[in-house]
């Protein structure tokens, strides 16, 4: 898919016309009329560069990776939605940290730039890339599984088990005949996993397959029949499924479903019926789903298991320090550190913005720190923020109080609540002389 991009060079090319022609050639741009934009930039002498991605992966300086799952990328964002735009758009100049390679920039380094191409509907956003390339399941979520009978024809020969039926018969001895195909009845394999039989009693079947069973049966009727030719059919198979999936359907207590909904526990383990604990602390749905479809290949051929994310676990962020409210809040989303001082109702005049500290826990639970300063941020004089980071969850922010209020407090708690309130002065003329006691 080609696309039209500019290059650094282009855009300090682009501060030095007229602000007419630039206003055109954004306008242009907004409307998606490329030929009308590239006449009206060349007329400028502006280079427009068109590339494919494969062009893009080859200018140095560029990163250019797989973002995600879906195939998007740095020089490939996915589709912006169509907006119908009036004529009258204005002209703003801006700044983006792209432009630099992420380096340090100020106001001075704004250029003309497409700040809102969704027009009246920039409120919804742009369509990002996920935030996430895999979603990694985690302690506290919560995962649906959704149990089927699975149609695919199984490799290996079927394995007998308890609970089902067969049908036995003798080509040669009309007596020798137990369960009925067509009335769907057969003789069925007990809870010990044996069958009993007419005239040799006790057989062994379960884990056997089902030509395993009949040359058994073979050798035993040979003590009665010259030719027993011995035959062996299913009547009803695959008990261990009927099982798990009758289990899920009274669980849920609806006729009919068969989706059972178990929580991530602290461990990061889930308890399926059947298989027990499963570990999924860290796995991908795709993860879980193949590990949780070949247990139950072993343990009962035949069903067929889907995991979804119900719900997932809160993620909270802590702001203590010189904050209107302390407290925890939940993050519904990525969060940054301003965005998480403005949950707290921001910074008091005591805060110091300059060394705002974060405090975060790492994957094996050990302490990491950091600090930050956002006073140029905070106070609009720096454009790209490079202390302007991301919160993990459960990070603790901890406002610490400015030096100026640190040395009020030392005066207010040293003297005005301490020395001066134990041996009171009175000013008397140019001096101060202890107060005389009454």
């Amino acid at each position: 898919m080609e696309s039209l991009l500019l290059t650094g060079k282009s855009f300090r090319r682009l501060r030095s016309f007229p602000a007419k022609l630039l206003c055109a050639s954004l306008a242009a741009f907004s409307a998606s009329n490329w030929a009308s934009a590239q006449q009206t930039m060349m007329s400028g002498d502006v280079q427009i560069v068109e590339m494919n991605q494969t062009q893009f992966q080859q200018l140095p300086n560029t990163v250019s990776g797989t973002a995600n799952r879906c195939d998007y990328s740095a020089a490939n964002p996915p589709m912006q939605p169509d907006v119908a735009k009036g004529r009258c758009q204005p002209c703003i100049r801006a700044v983006d940290c792209a432009d630099n390679c992420g380096g340090h920039q100020t106001w001075r380094d704004m250029h003309p730039y497409n700040f809102q191409p969704l027009g009246q509907s920039q409120f919804q956003g742009p369509i990002r890339v996920p935030v996430t390339k895999d979603y990694r399941v985690r302690r506290g979520d919560t995962l649906q599984f959704t149990f089927a009978r699975s149609r695919e024809t199984p490799t290996d020969s079927y394995i007998l088990s308890i609970g089902d039926e067969l049908q036995i018969t003798s080509v040669s001895a009309d007596d020798v005949r137990m369960g009925d195909l067509l009335q769907g009845r057969g003789v069925a394999i007990q809870s010990d996993g044996s069958l009993h039989l007419s005239q040799i009693g006790r057989v062994n079947a379960a884990g056997l397959t089902i030509e395993q069973l009949r040359k058994n049966l073979e050798r035993a009727y040979k003590e009665f029949l010259k030719e027993p030719a011995i035959d062996v059919l299913p009547v009803k198979t695959n008990s261990r499924v009927e099982d798990i999936l009758e289990s899920i359907d009274a669980r849920q207590g609806i006729s009919g479903g068969r989706a059972q909904t178990v929580p991530v526990l602290e461990d990061g383990t889930i308890r399926l019926i059947k298989v027990g604990a499963v570990c999924v602390q860290g796995l991908t749905l795709d993860d879980i789903k193949r590990e949780l479809n070949l247990r139950y290949q072993q343990l009962a051929p035949g069903i067929y298991v889907e995991p979804n994310l119900a719900t997932t676990a809160p993620h909270f962020v802590y702001v203590y320090g010189q904050v209107a409210l302390p407290n925890r809040y939940q993050l519904n989303g990525p969060t940054t550190v301003t965005q998480a001082l403005a949950l707290a109702g921001g910074i008091n005049v005591r805060g110091n913005v300059r060394e705002i500290v974060i405090f975060r826990r790492a994957e094996d639970w050990r302490y990491i720190a950091t600090r930050v300063d956002l006073k140029g941020m905070h106070l609009g004089k720096v454009p790209t923020p490079a202390d302007e980071i991301e919160i993990a969850d459960s990070d603790l922010i901890i406002v610490p109080i400015t030096p100026i209020a640190r040395f009020n407090d030392f005066v207010d708690q040293v003297f005005q609540r301490g020395i001066y309130q134990i041996f009171p002065l009175a000013q008397v003329g140019s001096g101060f002389t202890a107060s005389q006691s009454r």
